[in-house]
Order: C-alpha cells, then structure tokens, then sequence
C-alpha cells in the first residue's frame, strides 16, 4: 500500500525530464479556485532529490498542474506519493501520464511518442497496443516532430490547426521555412487580407509549390546511379507512395517531398542525356520551346555558344507536339456504391479502350513513317525529355510558310554539321589538355637541350602578337593590321624569313622591354639600354654624355651644399 505523506510546497521542484513544456496559465488559475474550495483531490508522485542544509528535496514526477496551481494558492503542503525510481523509470511515468490527459497538446503527444522510441526502446506497434491508438494516429503524431519552430509555435498559439501542421510537417525544413517566410510570418499575418486557408487548400498549395509527380519525372526514378546517396526513388522515404498511412492518397510512383535532391537527379540526367544524344542519335533534334526566359534563356544561350546546335520548335516557328495517346484508367469495383454503376464505368472504359487502340496504332504507324521528329527538349516543362513534334502546316505570323519534313531535314543537316563541327573542336581541345599534362608531368622546363625548330617556331608564335603595325601589313595583309587572325598565326610563325624572325623578335622585345618605371623594372630597363647602345652607338652616346653633363652640374651643386653644412657643424661643435 503506498503511503500519502505531506511535503512543503517549497521543498518540491520541477524535474527536467518531464517532456510536457507547454501549461495553460488560465487553467492553472480555474485548478487553484477549486484546490482552495476543496483542496487536492489526488495526490501528486516524488522522488527524492537530494538533502540541502538538512532538509530533503524533491523532484515532481507526475501532477505537476495540481502542483503550480498550489503555489498560486499558497498551500504550504501537498499530498504527496515518494516512491524510489531511476531515471528511466520515472521518465516513463511522466510520459505514460502526460499521453493519458484529455488536454495533452498534438506536440507533447509527439515528443510523448519520441520518447518512447529513443529512450524506452518502443516500436510503432508497442505504442499502438500500449496506448490503443491507430497506426496511423502514432506516425502522424511522430511525423510532428518534423516541424520548424516556427510552426511549432503556431501550432502552439492555435493560430494554425493540427490539420494544417499534418500536411506542412511532410515537406522539407527548407521547405517548411521557406513556406512560412512568404505567408505565415507575423507582418503576413497582420495584413487585412490575410486568412488562413482551408487544410485541403493548403495540401493543394504545397503540392503546387513544393513536391513534384514522380510520374512526371524525366528521369528513370529507378536509377540509383543519378545520386548514390539518395538512391532509388520508389523505395525513398521522401516519396508519398513509400508510406501509404501518412500518404493515403499516394499514387502508386508516388510524389518527391524533396525538391533538392529531385532537382539534382534531374540536372544530372539532363547532362547525361545531352552528351547521349549529341554523340549516339544524331537523328534527334536538339531543341528548346518558344518564350523561354530566366535561367532557361541563359542555359540554352550558353549551349549554343558551346556550339550545342540547340533550335526552337514551337507553334511559332511551324511545330507543335505531338503525345502519346494516354491508356484509360480500369476503374475499380470499390469505388462505387452500387454494381449497376461499376458496370456502366465498366462499359465506358472498354469504348475507350477501343478508342485508345486505334489512336495509338496511328501513332506508332507515323512514328514508324518518320512523320514526326524526335526531339530532345533543353528548356521548358520538358527539360531532358524526349518529345516528338509534328509540321503545324499554317502560315507564320510574317506571312511565309513553315517548314515541311523536308526543309527541316536541311537545316536538320545543318545543324549535325555544327555539330560536328563542334565535336572537332572538344577532340582538339581534349589533345590540347592532354599535351599540356604530359609537359607539366614529364620535367620539360629541365630538358638538356638546345632550343628546337618547333619550339622556335613555337616562341615566334607568341612574339607575332606584339609586332607592329607595319609588320602585321607585311605578314597578314592591309586588312590585319590592327585586328590580327589569330588562325594565322602558327602557319605565318613556320613561314617566316630570317628577315621576318628578326623582326618579329624585335618588335616583341620593344614591347615588352618598355617600362614607364625604369628603376622598379631595372633588368629590363638596362637590357632595353644596352641594345640602343649596341644597334644605335653614336646616338646614344650622345644623349649619355648630355646626361651625365647635366648630373655632374647637380652633383657639384649637392656637394658644395654637404660641405656647407659640414663646416657649420664643425665651427658650432668648435
């Protein structure tokens, strides 16, 4: 029989462990009313703390409301129950109590259930039996515990339901964040327009803005090559389908709660595809829609300077797509009421069946017949997919008729010739990459060796950049004189006279020897001085001997003014 003892109200203090942190103080208040009319109907639950200046301390376990709202009535004890526990033990008991009350709150009932599993070792099921709640009811609870603080807080303040925080907990943190900074922030809140939407608005705008159909997906979701880490998309824990209690309505692919790593896969597909189709298929068309702006703009830009022979094919310019006849959906018996209604979609669904065969053997047949282009779209909606277009057969807005099948096959040709144009320059580039490495791993800068023809040449290739305008006519023609091919330059480099070397030499060496800071470049600016005083003696001599001239007058001036001050010095010291 347990033994109710009564303990100073001061003697008795909060514990840490307990997972409940949130206390309604207008409840507090009305539980205090009735404590002074009738007092504390239940006893509260203790363990001993510790001693402190000889009085023994205690740490509440269970009936911490009935314990707050003593203090606000200034009892100066309580009922109490002492029994000896670990910390484990009494963990277990504050929650166990805590998930009993009628007014737990949907958060401390998820943190409540965390606990559970991480300290006491439980698993969904153990939960469902000790509790007697559904499946589905502990994973929603559990899923709470994903919420931002931000959220939480809302939850907390019943300014959202838990309705709205079911369905804002299953998207990303980032997500969640991003969510709330654009419609839930306090200056949102207080703006005269704003209200809170309905929680099937809300699932309708995350789904807009936040998860995307794996259906839809351009990659296979299958792919655990796309990204390692995440791996397969179908048993990915971010996928609705891969929980049906939390997604009931869950297609069977499902949808991608995260829209990062959805994105990443993408990209990484897209890149993969696009060398696929440059290198493997060159019958298909690499294209991008009309009206396309932003990033997309930039991206197919940055591809055709690449020399990506990327087209539009839109209505605009004589195309439109042209998709797959979608299979009916087989409608299932448990959906409806009654058998003489299932029988009816029944019905309906094999006319349409009949329908969808016959669509889909015409547009196999025109497949088959080339009618349609294959494309590899690089913008839009069906970035990294393939499409088939079809000729729109109608005048352009300017009056001029579209292409058929058969002018798009010239500029078809054009366009793999630009291809292929480009695919030389990504083999001369890689060869280019692949000499460079070998010379900085194989010591060439150490080489024992007289300089060679090639690398000769290879030096005047670099100098015919600096030679001057009258050297760029004689070498590249009057047209070159200011703007030099730079094409031309290793043929011209191999073809040059000794004239032409020297002066190619010359014209580099005045350029780079010409310095506005003599005494900072001093090397240069000697080495500059010798040849003038090699190719041009007697000017130089002349302008040197004027120099010097001009110094010594300084000099004999600056000496006379030392020895002035020198002599003062010495007749003050004197």
């Amino acid at each position: 029989m347990q033994t109710i003892e009564y303990i100073e109200t001061l003697n008795i203090s909060s514990s840490d462990l307990n997972p409940r942190k949130t206390f309604d103080d207008d409840s507090i208040k009305e539980l205090s009313k009735s404590i002074i009319e009738v007092g504390i109907l239940q006893p509260i639950i203790v363990r001993l703390s510790h001693y402190k200046k000889s009085t023994e301390t205690y740490e509440l376990i269970c009936g911490e409301r009935r314990w707050r709202a003593a203090k606000l009535a200034e009892l100066a004890t309580v009922p109490a129950i002492v029994r000896k526990m670990t910390d484990q033990e009494a963990l277990d008991l504050m929650i166990t109590e805590n998930l009993q009350r009628k007014d737990v709150s949907p958060l401390d009932e998820a943190e409540a259930f965390m606990n559970l599993i991480v300290h006491r070792e439980y698993d969904i099921q153990s939960l469902v039996t000790r509790f007697a709640k559904t499946e589905s009811y502990i994973r929603h609870r559990l899923k709470l515990n994903d919420l931002i603080p931000d959220f939480k807080h809302l939850l907390q303040l019943e300014i959202i339901g838990i309705g709205h925080a079911l369905e804002i907990c299953k998207i990303q943190s980032n997500d969640q964040q991003e969510l709330f900074n654009s419609e839930y922030t306090e200056n949102k809140r207080n703006t005269l327009w704003w209200t809170l939407p309905t929680v099937k608005r809300l699932k309708l705008d995350i789904e807009k803005s936040f998860t995307l159909k794996l259906k839809d997906a351009a990659f296979n979701i299958n792919d655990t090559t796309l990204d390692e880490k995440a791996g397969s998309c179908l048993t990915c824990t971010k996928n609705t389908s891969s929980n049906m209690i939390l997604f009931p309505d869950a297609t069977s692919t499902g949808v991608c709660l995260d829209r990062s790593c959805f994105n990443r896969k993408k990209n990484t597909h897209f890149e993969r595809e696009l060398e696929r189709v440059q290198e493997e298929d060159p019958d298909v068309v690499v294209a991008y829609p009309g009206h396309i702006y932003g990033d997309d703009e930039k991206n197919v830009a940055a591809m055709k300077k690449n020399g990506v022979p990327a087209v539009e094919m839109s209505w605009n310019s004589g195309w439109r797509e042209f998709k797959a006849p979608e299979m009916p959906e087989m409608p299932e018996e448990s959906n409806y009421d009654d058998q003489e209604e299932y029988q009816e979609a029944l019905a309906e669904y094999k006319d349409e069946m009949v329908e969808f065969e016959k669509d889909k053997n015409e547009y196999d047949e025109k497949l088959t017949l080339g009618e349609y282009k294959k494309v590899f779209m690089v913008a839009g909606n069906d970035k990294g997919s393939i499409v088939y277009m079809q000729p729109t057969n109608f005048k352009t807005a300017a009056g001029s008729d579209v292409p058929d099948s058969t002018d798009f096959s010239a500029q078809q040709i054009k366009e793999l010739e630009a291809k292929d144009k480009r695919n030389q320059e990504l083999t001369f580039e890689k060869l280019y990459n692949a000499a460079k490495d070998i010379l900085n791993n194989s010591g060439y800068t150490s080489i024992p060796e007289p300089i060679s023809e090639k690398e000769e040449i290879a030096s005047l290739v670099i100098m015919i950049s600096y030679a001057s305008t009258d050297l760029n006519i004689d070498l590249f023609g009057e047209k070159n004189r200011y703007n030099l091919d730079n094409k031309r330059k290793l043929n011209q480099a191999t073809h040059l006279t000794e004239d032409q070397k020297a002066r190619v030499i010359r014209s580099w060496l005045k350029r780079n020897l010409d310095t506005s800071t003599p005494n900072d470049l001093i090397s240069e600016a000697k080495a500059l001085i010798e040849i003038a005083r090699e190719k041009y003696p007697e000017e130089l001599t002349k302008a040197d001997l004027d120099l010097q001239d001009k110094y010594l007058k300084r000099k004999g001036k600056i000496d006379n003014l030392i020895e002035e001050i020198k002599s003062k010095k010495s007749e003050k010291q004197a």
